[in-house]
């Protein structure tokens, strides 16, 4: 009888295979067990002989999942067909709730067929259920035997009800899906229309269509069929089997003490119970294993959490000693309970000799009753903030100090803790101050661009006319002043120069360069240095380097700065050896300055490359490096290891040098026309007595608008002009110029000591323009100038 479990929406429902002994019924029964998933079929259960011979029942319990809203489960019985166990066909068939008839195909068990048939309708009506009502279909198996009747004539003899009919060969599997179908549709149509379950759903024949399916597309293939139909199928590894051995009624009553009947029914009840309650048991066991496996998914789930949940911990926990301010909790009794490392600092307990002291010894006496009271406000949930007041540093030192109070609740929002966020004034206000001393230097860092224009101004034309004098004195005496002079001169350039190679690097002017040959140059320069600090120095060259177009004035320059800053790197070391050393690494060419002194920290290493940290013009060796490293598309790295010293990597992209040009006479100078543009009076003379003295005609102006108004008025060969200037600045001459007289542009030569301003850089860099630093020597203007002339004369 059908089972409903209204809780779970579950339909339970029985079908029993009836027939005679050997008709297929157990054969049908493992078929349909092999061919089911494993999550659809459960364990398949015997009671057996000890031949193998169906002795009370086979159970197989079949899920056909969630149809509408119902768990719809079987389970699927057969009865044993042999004669002598007919009490035993009669128990199993109580409470079916459809019934598949399997008869035998062989001409000579036609009257068995008949038999068993009308031995159902017998028992069925024993079980008080009606054989021409129950959902019931017929199974023809054993289609393959020679003596197979004619199916009509079957028909004729056993399809007394005209119900569905099925040919089929058990064993190999053909009708065994297609009988189970069709039973199992009539008694869930029959089962849903007598208890009127059939109403609650919209197109009743699409859900017995959708059991068809479900069916179908859960159903596997079998393995091909043996030749041969074996005698009996055995049974399958997932199939539980009960053997019994020969045991009559008459064994089962000595003295006919309980009634025999009764006895057998009772086993069997007991039997099919216990196979129930089996297949229960192993559908809960997989259900716990799944269950498991959810857990042990769900605890892995959880040891991730948990470890999220250490790393935020140690986050939060890193992030509250971090913190610039004291951050300290205590009980509202004021017990002490956590103390992070800025309390270390301001306060001057470590936090073993702290934890678990009152808080009122951080509090000067007289202001006890004062903390004691906000404290009470906080307990009662406000939070207090910015409030100044003192406290006491370890020794009893008073220091001012601003603190904010906040309540710590615990789950009921009942209060915890106190939270107290306390800031040293000391410190802020010594911040305060160094940050006033700051923007005090950074306005005298405002001036010094301007002061460096003012000095590079005035210093030019100091080293232009003191080599004009040491070039045209007669007397000794005057050469000697002269000499004195020219040096004092540029002994000053020569301290302003390196901030003027970090401010505004040249273009390389690139020529065939050996490194080698300039390693051994530089050594050999610094050799006096390198003595005088008892230092020694070593280099290891790659003899295959190529020749490269670099610029070797500018790299020379470099190299000198990397090995004075690596001999001051080694002044305190106890080892003092440097070694520069050359290689080729794929495209670009490497300069290695190592020294043996103590290595550097990163942040030490970071403020070398930085021109601000510089407080000499010594101190600019390492950022003027990296700038003529970078004016030559390469780059400077800095590395420092403890027992390798310092090491200064020079990276420049290897370039072939071009074969050396045939030497051209120097272009003349002398016989061209210039106009001289400066508003630096003495400077501006200097300048004309310069050129007219290597015999260029001079035509000066100083300022801009009278410049413009010459270039209106006559024509010149080049024009050397500065760009600072009031009123028409360089720039403003250079844009007349490309307007008026464009041939102009190529040949003008700019002077500037400007190169902080970032307008100027951006001009001359955009339009690939020549121009001298100031302060420029007498040397430097000449080369700048006959580089015009030369193409003046081209």
């Amino acid at each position: 009888m059908v089972q409903f479990n209204t809780r779970a929406n579950e339909i339970l429902l029985k079908l029993v295979y009836y027939g005679p002994g050997l008709s297929g019924k157990t054969t049908n029964l493992q078929v349909l067990h092999s061919m089911c998933s494993e999550g659809q079929r459960g364990e398949m259960f015997s009671v057996n002989t000890q031949e193998d011979r169906t002795l009370f029942f086979d159970l197989l319990p079949i899920n056909l999942g969630y149809i509408y809203g119902n768990a719809i489960h079987l389970q699927v019985y057969t009865v044993p067909g042999q004669v002598q166990y007919d009490a035993s066909r009669r128990v199993v068939l109580g409470g079916a709730d459809g019934v598949v008839f399997v008869a035998d195909s062989s001409e000579s068990k036609m009257q068995d067929n008949v038999d068993s048939l009308s031995n159902l309708y017998h028992n069925l009506n024993a079980n008080r259920l009606n054989i021409k009502q129950i959902p019931f279909v017929i199974q023809y198996n054993k289609r393959d035997l020679p003596d197979a009747m004619a199916v009509g004539v079957m028909n004729r003899r056993l399809n007394f009800r005209s119900v569905p009919y099925f040919e089929s060969t058990a064993y190999k599997g053909l009708g065994v899906l297609d009988t189970f179908l069709a039973v199992t549709k009539e008694t869930v149509a029959y089962t849903f229309k007598k208890y009127h379950l059939d109403k609650k759903i919209k197109d009743f024949d699409e859900m017995l269509g959708l059991i068809e399916s479900n069916i179908r597309g859960s159903m596997r293939e079998l393995p091909p069929a043996p030749a041969e139909p074996p005698q009996h199928m055995q049974a399958n590894q997932d199939q539980t089997v009960l053997r019994h051995s020969n045991v009559s009624v008459n064994d089962l009553q000595p003295g006919h003490v309980a009634d025999a009947q009764e006895l057998l029914e009772d086993a069997l009840k007991s039997n099919m119970e216990t196979a129930r309650l089996y297949s229960e048991l192993k559908s809960t066991k997989e259900s716990l294993e799944r269950k498991n496996e959810e857990m042990a998914q769900l605890y892995q789930q959880l040891e991730r959490v948990n470890q999220d949940n250490q790393k935020t911990r140690r986050y939060l926990e890193g992030l509250v000693q971090s913190m610039g301010e004291a951050l300290v909790s205590f009980t509202p009794e004021g017990k002490i309970l956590t103390w992070n490392a800025s309390a270390e600092r301001i306060f001057g307990y470590q936090r073993p000799e702290i934890v678990g002291k009152p808080m009122s010894m951080l509090v000067p006496d007289s202001l006890v009753p004062e903390a004691e009271g906000q404290v009470q406000q906080v307990i009662r949930g406000q939070q207090m903030r910015d409030l100044e007041s003192t406290r006491l540093r370890k020794g009893g030192v008073a220091f001012p100090a601003r603190i904010s109070y906040a309540p710590v609740r615990g789950t009921d929002e009942r209060v915890l803790a106190v939270s107290a966020l306390v800031r040293d004034l000391e410190e802020t206000k010594s911040l305060e101050n160094q940050l006033a001393q700051s923007r005090q230097f950074e306005t005298l860092g405002r001036l010094v661009p301007g002061l460096f224009h003012e000095v590079a101004n005035r210093l030019t034309p100091v080293l232009l006319e003191s080599r004009l004098i040491l070039e045209s004195a007669m007397d000794p005496h005057q050469q000697e002043q002269a000499t004195r002079l020219a040096k004092a001169a540029e002994s000053l350039q020569s301290m302003l120069e390196p901030m003027l190679l970090v401010l505004d690097p040249p273009a390389p002017r690139r020529t065939g360069v050996n490194l080698n040959n300039l390693a051994q140059e530089c050594l050999k320069a610094m050799e006096p240095l390198a003595q005088r600090q008892a230092a020694s120095l070593e280099s290891s060259l790659d003899p295959t380097l190529p020749l490269a177009a670099l610029d070797g004035e500018l790299l020379s320059l470099a190299l000198q700065s990397l090995i004075t800053q690596g001999l001051a790197s080694m002044a305190q070391s106890p080892t003092k050896r440097l070694r520069i050393a050359t290689r080729r690494a794929g495209e670009m060419l490497q300069v290695l300055v190592q020294d043996s002194g103590n290595p550097l920290t990163p942040d030490e290493l970071a403020a070398l490359l930085k021109p601000n940290r510089a407080t000499s013009s010594e101190h600019l060796a390492v950022p003027m490096a990296e700038a003529i490293a970078r004016t030559h598309g390469g780059k400077l790295t800095l590395r420092s290891q403890m027992g390798l010293g310092n090491a200064y990597l020079m990276e420049l992209p290897f370039t072939e040098a071009a074969p050396a040009p045939t030497p051209k006479p120097a272009a003349s100078i002398s016989g061209l026309k210039a106009l001289v543009v400066d508003d630096e009076s003495f400077l501006l003379e200097c300048l004309q007595e310069a050129l007219q003295a290597w015999g260029v005609e001079v035509t000066t102006a100083a300022r801009g608008d009278s410049a413009v108004a010459k270039l209106q008025e006559a024509d010149f060969d080049f024009v050397l002009s500065d760009i600072r200037m009031p009123g028409l600045t360089g720039m403003d001459i250079y844009a007349w110029l490309q307007q008026h007289k464009p041939e102009l542009t190529r040949r003008i030569l700019f002077t500037t000591g400007d190169a902080f301003d970032a307008e100027t850089q951006s001009f001359l860099e955009k339009n690939a323009l020549p121009h001298l630093g100031k302060p420029f020597d007498l040397k430097k203007l000449k080369g700048a100038v006959a580089q015009l002339a030369a193409s003046v004369t081209a």
